[in-house]
């Protein structure tokens, strides 16, 4: 058994790590929507909790990502994050505004969900496989471009010969 009696099943991973990059894409904007239109002292820790937010998906790895940070570190910033948003309220004495209490706990509150029951493992079977298939035809696609460009260039009628 994990640490505290809590421990996952492998079934109870059912969000591959592409639909939590999404949904992430979408809870930073509600964070900075919710610190614009409630404003006074609400403002800042919402603006701040979704613009990491917005990094942490940004920086995470592919699909949608383009940074580096690898899968299992983006879990422990998701955690960190999910305790500010829970937190927020309380540490930044807003509290007794209960229309940014409401929503700051239950986005902290779905976020924890989707922390649950994402896949942090790397991508595996068809998706693996979709992606190195998506990666070769890049790189054929870029090549095909760059021998017409260069054949225009040299005076040629632009088509690649091929010799097979």
């Amino acid at each position: 058994m994990g640490r505290f009696g809590l421990q996952r099943s492998p079934e109870a991973t059912v969000l591959p790590f592409f639909t939590h990059q999404i949904i992430e894409y979408l809870a930073a904007p509600y964070l900075l929507q919710v610190g614009a239109q409630i404003g006074g002292r609400v403002a800042t820790p919402c603006y701040v909790a979704g613009v990491a937010t917005l990094l942490a998906a940004t920086f995470s790895g592919k699909p949608l990502g383009g940074g580096r940070l690898p899968r299992p570190a983006h879990r422990i910033v998701d955690v960190g994050l999910i305790a500010f948003i829970a937190a927020a309220p309380f540490l930044f004495g807003f509290s007794e505004n209960s229309a940014a209490l409401v929503r700051l706990e239950a986005l902290a509150l779905a976020l924890a969900l989707l922390t649950w029951f994402t896949n942090y493992g790397p991508p595996q079977g068809v998706a693996r496989d979709l992606a190195r298939g998506l990666k070769q035809q890049a790189v054929r696609g870029a090549g095909a471009y760059v021998g017409r460009r260069l054949g225009r260039r040299r005076g040629g009628d632009g088509a690649a010969r091929r010799t097979r």
